[in-house]
């Protein structure tokens, strides 16, 4: 009788043990599913976050874009004006027309900051050899070169090349040697641009002669929207970033006894790839 009552109460307790069993994975379905609906719901809600921030930040570019198109384009039509006076020089006429020029290139750099910013990440991907892009940047920046302007390019690692899109990374470069252009100002300028091969990545310097940086805007100089030049996007150095981002890479600004100082970091191809 003692054997009979002991295999019962195994038995009920066999029959416990599987009910319980059955309800914890139960349980555990109920909250795996939970779980699957609040990551659905958090990824629904982080697109729609990531939306309306895009969507944000289009709506100010466009004020933005209407704003610094107006002053350029006004000084653009003024000039013009001039050239249909009776009594204009023909030396003059050259000089109205060189100011007409002046201010429609600052009106292409304007929609050009805004469109590179704007298309963000969307771009196609190529072998890029880094002589190549500097050799493109420097020919981008022929026509911006003043008289008192000088460039120079370097590579220290022939034969080094990125995945990448190389009309892209030339406007990120173009875009750095520009701010550092205007950095300088009127006095006798000086931009190099120095790429070498460092821990498996092409890195890109642009050094200048300028004033630099101060300490207080290195936290904020790649926000967008951020200059502190009155004729200034503050898109420039955010298309950079956004650019270098695209390409798995990085930018930033470096410790520079003199001027500044700004180092694009991209993942480097192998001789074979």
């Amino acid at each position: 009788m003692a054997a009979a009552l002991a295999s019962q109460e195994l038995t009920q307790a066999f029959q416990t043990f599987t009910e319980l069993s059955g309800a914890l994975e139960q349980s555990y379905r109920d909250l795996e599913a939970q779980v699957a609906r609040l990551n659905g719901e958090l990824a629904e809600a982080r697109l729609e976050r990531v939306r309306q921030e895009r969507l944000a930040t289009l709506g100010e570019m466009a004020a933005r874009l209407a704003h610094d198109v107006r002053t350029p384009l006004a000084a653009a039509l003024l000039y013009a004006s001039r050239l249909g006076l009776d009594g204009v020089s023909e030396s003059d006429r050259r000089d109205i027309a060189a100011k007409i020029v002046g201010r429609l290139k600052h009106l292409e750099r304007l929609v050009a900051d805004m469109l590179a910013f704007a298309r963000g990440s969307g771009v196609r991907l190529g072998r890029c050899d880094v002589g190549a892009l500097l050799e493109g940047t420097a020919q981008s920046l022929a026509s911006r070169l003043g008289p008192r302007a000088r460039l120079t390019i370097r590579t220290l690692a022939p034969g080094l090349a990125v995945r990448g899109n190389a009309e892209a990374l030339v406007g990120a470069l173009v875009n750095l040697a520009d701010n550092a252009l205007d950095a300088v100002g009127d006095r006798d300028a000086y931009v190099e641009i120095e790429a070498r091969a460092v821990d498996g990545h092409a890195l890109i310097r642009v050094r200048d002669n300028g004033p630099g940086v101060p300490a207080e805007h290195r936290a904020r100089i790649f926000e967008p929207f951020f200059t502190t030049r009155s004729s200034g996007t503050g898109l420039g150095l955010a298309v950079v970033k956004s650019v270098a981002l695209a390409h798995g890479g990085s930018v930033r600004i470096e410790d520079s006894s003199a001027g500044a100082c700004f180092a694009l970091e991209l993942p480097a191809l192998g001789a074979d790839a």
